[in-house]
């Protein structure tokens, strides 16, 4: 994902009802998430180097692919994601 603070690889972790967003900065809870047939969204508050911040997710899901929006409070911005083996 292409961030005002660089690009970001994150995984995304779903199990059920419950999930999580990692990255180097550590992982977070999912809130808010929503499965509906192959769409997902859910919201987090993502550690940046300047603190926390709120960012909802939307996206759609269609075989090991993953492609949507991500919105935070400078707007919303696409991203794409592989499931990994």
């Amino acid at each position: 994902m292409n961030t005002p603070f660089g690009v970001q690889t994150p995984l995304l972790k779903i199990s059920g009802a419950s999930g999580t967003l990692e990255s180097d900065r550590g992982a977070r809870e999912l809130e808010d998430l929503k499965i509906d047939g192959d769409k997902v969204s859910f919201s987090a508050k993502v550690p940046t180097p300047m603190g926390e911040f709120p960012v909802s997710f939307e996206a759609e899901v269609s075989g090991d692919s993953l492609a949507g929006n991500y919105e935070t409070m400078m707007g919303s911005t696409p991203f794409t994601g592989a499931r990994e083996a």
